[in-house]
């Protein structure tokens, strides 16, 4: 079963919700229906009361969806590429592969998501003018959550977009690994405040808390990785004495080699062309006597040697490979795996403890 599921397309963006979203949806009809105005319906009669604390419940999320997408939109216009915008249990998030490293452009990205929740929240407040008492009930709502999403989505502290504005000045000022490290720090700051603050006051908060900690240190490793590795390219950590095997040979010489060399996965080649790659998942039930051509994997992600380092490791992670070959004109010229990339990491923050200075790097 998918954890997710596809709502729609906008703009070109894909919209999918997380499972754990039907269980928020379904509290929030709840907490609607037993909560006074201005924040429920529960002064209502019934039929209206259900009516309006599903359509509240439902436009919330689209309120967060068009959230992310002015991120997502603005971060398109300086060529970042996104996957598309997931709403989940705790909100929204736009999934894009990079964030603009110029200050001025990651301002411009963070502060779009909570400018059109503080645009809503105006529009709505306006609208809440009406006279009519069911729609002004649900406009005011709406008004006062888009405005607290905006001050919430401003606090400094990673994953929020107020970690993201606050880099970006710090980055005017300093290296982009040094104001990330601060704001992370910030981050975490607030996140230990919230949660001292919840024990007495609101269990909520808790959890909350938690979600910006993680959320702040993840931030800080990623941009730290990216430090370390992202000046690299792939051709200066591969391994070019490359074990391949051939789609005649039997499962049984493959299931040798991984006892020989201790590779989990190998290249398989034909007339010298990359074709496939066959790994221990692909051959734990296989015939010894099978041919690798028919159980090895076909759909073979490739990087170049001038790929980075960095790109090749968070490839690696979010597709949950262990190692990527390195191919030139359907060539396989080396192999990088995720093991190496972590001892060079390693070894290259060891080194520059001691003053040595990258120079290829």
């Amino acid at each position: 079963m998918r954890a997710s599921f596809k709502l729609f397309r906008i703009f070109g963006i894909s919209v999918e919700a997380h499972i754990s979203l039907l269980i928020l949806l379904g509290l929030l009809v709840y907490i609607f229906s037993v909560t006074p105005t201005p924040y429920g319906f529960a002064d209502f009669p019934t039929p209206y009361r259900i009516a309006l604390s599903f359509t509240a419940a439902i436009s919330l999320f689209i309120s967060i969806m068009l959230h992310e997408l002015s991120h997502s939109l603005v971060a398109r216009r300086y060529g970042v590429k996104v996957r598309g915008i997931m709403l989940f249990i705790f909100g929204g998030v736009a999934m894009m592969e990079k964030m603009p490293k110029k200050p001025s452009e990651e301002f411009a990205v963070a502060i779009a998501g909570p400018a059109a929740s503080v645009g809503i929240g105006v529009i709505s407040l306006a609208l809440s003018t009406i006279p009519n008492t069911v729609l002004s009930a649900f406009f005011t709502l709406f008004a006062y959550f888009n405005i607290i999403l905006a001050i919430f989505n401003l606090i400094p502290a990673f994953p929020m977009d107020g970690g993201r504005i606050l880099r970006s000045f710090l980055a005017e000022r300093m290296s982009y690994a040094r104001a990330t490290k601060i704001a992370a720090e910030v981050g975490r700051a607030l996140a230990v405040f919230m949660a001292i603050f919840g024990i007495f006051y609101n269990p909520w908060l808790i959890l909350i808390a938690l979600f910006v900690y993680m959320g702040a240190s993840e931030e800080e490793r990623l941009v730290l990785l990216e430090n370390v590795l992202g000046k690299g390219k792939v051709g200066d950590v591969m391994t070019t004495d490359v074990k391949f095997v051939t789609p005649d040979m039997k499962v049984s010489e493959v299931t040798e080699m991984l006892l020989k060399y201790k590779h989990l996965g190998y290249p398989v080649v034909d007339n010298g062309k990359l074709v496939g790659m066959i790994t221990l998942k692909d051959i734990i039930n296989a015939d010894p006597d099978a041919r690798v051509g028919d159980v090895m994997s076909r759909d073979v992600v490739t990087v170049r040697p001038e790929v980075s380092a960095f790109e090749a490791l968070k490839i690696m992670s979010e597709r949950g490979f262990g190692r990527l070959p390195v191919v030139v004109d359907g060539r396989v010229v080396g192999i990088v795996s995720r093991s190496d990339l972590v001892r060079v990491k390693e070894i290259l923050e060891t080194l520059e403890v001691m003053g040595w200075k990258k120079r290829s790097w």
